[in-house]
């Protein structure tokens, strides 16, 4: 006899909820991490123009800019183009993808194949503006439609059960 899912959830990823969720996931949660490297940047370039105007100075000064031009051609430049012609390439929102909760584990559905793990290897939850993204033990990152979700209209059950463990 087969167990039945207490949630159950069929979706298609936007660009959008990729994109997020890929932020999320890379760059975490909170707006200090975000902004921890270009910071430091900063604190060189600030640095540089506290030391005065010696060679050595001038080339911290360069260093620091070169550092913060080039993760913001990074972050919102490069990165962006290269997710968006991957999530093309390979067709990430044609297939179908789902989730399904049990007691003890959960099963990841996408492109007709299964991937079950149990709630005691999720690492963290981490819930976006238009997606979730659940981290594992293993450093897997599953990316997950906030709408869809919300529309089974079991939020709650599916929040809670990652929460817990």
């Amino acid at each position: 006899m087969t167990e039945k899912a207490s949630f159950s959830c069929r979706y298609h990823l936007t660009l959008e909820e990729s994109k997020e969720g890929f932020a999320l996931a890379t760059f975490g949660k909170k707006k200090f991490t975000r902004y921890l490297t270009p910071l430091l940047s900063v604190g060189i370039i600030i640095w540089g123009f506290y030391l005065g105007g010696q060679s050595i100075v001038q080339e911290n000064i360069i260093l620091g800019f070169s550092f913060l031009l080039l993760q913001l051609l990074m972050r919102f430049v490069i990165l962006p183009k290269l997710f968006s012609r991957q999530y093309e390439r390979y067709k990430y929102g044609k297939v179908e993808q789902g989730i399904d909760l049990y007691q003890d584990s959960a099963v990841l559905i996408a492109a007709d194949r299964q991937h079950r793990f149990a709630y005691s290897d999720v690492v963290r939850l981490i819930k976006g503006k238009i997606s979730y993204v659940i981290e594992l033990k293993d450093k897997t990152v599953i990316i997950l439609s906030k709408s869809a979700i919300e529309a089974t209209g079991k939020q709650d059950v599916f929040e809670s059960a990652f929460r817990k463990h």
